[in-house]
């Protein structure tokens, strides 16, 4: 599992997630903008991704989201906010945790918000940042939506995914991307 999610860029030396090696689960935390744990993602690479809405047993599934709720519905959750330092001028958005793991793997801070087409209440969080938004979406029809809640978006070359990219293919698509902004 460990090799597995180095490859994946995640080091669990240096990021916290919880291993079941006896069922092969990693759990990833999620926090709001206060910082409060208010959820978590379990990974299991040995799932398939598909079907996954159709399982009454979120432990067969690739990716599960559990969020706490409150009055009104699900609480805004994100992945890698500790990554992130309010005075940073730039933040990179993806869909999922380890497309930004690797952008994070890069150097540069980047939340992952675990969705492609966010609801009014995770756009509203996000306009409340005061960084330049960079979406960094899959080439897809879904990922395509999630384009719309950033100022700046690109999309990785080829049809891949962020974490498709090795470490340093990764690096310089990203400052590519900067390079892109600032002239």
């Amino acid at each position: 599992i460990i090799s597995h999610l180095k490859k994946r860029g995640i080091d669990p030396d240096k990021t916290k997630v919880v291993i079941d090696e006896e069922h092969g689960d990693v759990y990833f935390y999620l926090y709001n903008l206060s910082g409060q744990l208010i959820g978590f993602q379990k990974y299991n690479k040995d799932y398939p991704k598909t079907g996954q809405n159709k399982l009454l047993d979120p432990r067969m599934c690739k990716y599960f989201n559990w969020v706490t709720e409150e009055g009104y519905g699900r609480k805004i959750a994100v992945w890698g906010l500790e990554t992130t330092d309010f005075r940073d001028k730039y933040l990179f958005i993806t869909e999922g945790i380890f497309d930004i793991a690797r952008v994070h793997e890069a150097g540069y801070p980047g939340i992952a918000v675990l969705c492609n087409d966010p609801n009014e209440s995770l756009k509203g969080w996000l306009k409340t940042l005061i960084q330049k938004k960079i979406v960094l979406y899959d080439n897809d029809k879904a990922g395509i939506k999630l384009k719309k809640v950033g100022d700046y978006s690109f999309t990785v070359p080829h049809g891949k995914d962020m974490n498709d990219l090795t470490p340093e293919e990764a690096k310089q698509f990203l400052d590519e991307c900067i390079i892109s902004i600032e002239s």
